[in-house]
């Protein structure tokens, strides 16, 4: 499990690291409304081919309280994504990427203490530092 949690996690840096950096030069290149045009176009077209798919499979929408919850999440998600593009328009992406990467953070401690997962003490110093880092970014 190790290797292969690894090496998802190492795909998904690379991933967001290149999103990170194309948004930035997006941002940049085109300025904040037309970056945010076209994002959510391809969002929207996107999405369109995962109801598809999620269709063709017979998943239907479920009338549960995790639902809701999952919409909520989702328009948080999108009032973040929107910050995040202001930001770029302001600061460097060498800063703004790195400080808004530390989310993880306030999402384990929001697991940790509201659906009771675990944290070990060497998590809990890998966190540690992230903040420190982030503290360390805005100086």
């Amino acid at each position: 499990m190790k290797l292969e949690i690894s090496v998802l996690g190492l795909l998904i840096i690379l991933l967001w690291g290149f999103w990170g950096f194309l948004y930035k030069y997006g941002v940049m290149k085109l300025g904040l409304l037309p970056t945010l045009l076209v994002t959510n176009l391809v969002y929207m077209l996107s999405n369109l081919v995962i109801l598809l798919y999620l269709y063709r499979r017979g998943v239907s929408i479920p009338s549960v309280t995790p639902a809701l919850l999952v919409s909520v999440g989702t328009i948080l998600g999108v009032m973040a994504s929107i910050l995040f593009l202001v930001a770029l328009e302001k600061y460097p992406g060498s800063i703004v990427v790195p400080l808004t990467a530390l989310y993880p953070a306030v999402t384990t401690l929001l697991a940790v203490m509201l659906i009771g997962e675990r944290l070990s003490t060497v998590n809990a110093l890998g966190i540690a530092l992230a903040i420190l880092a982030g503290y360390l970014l805005t100086r």
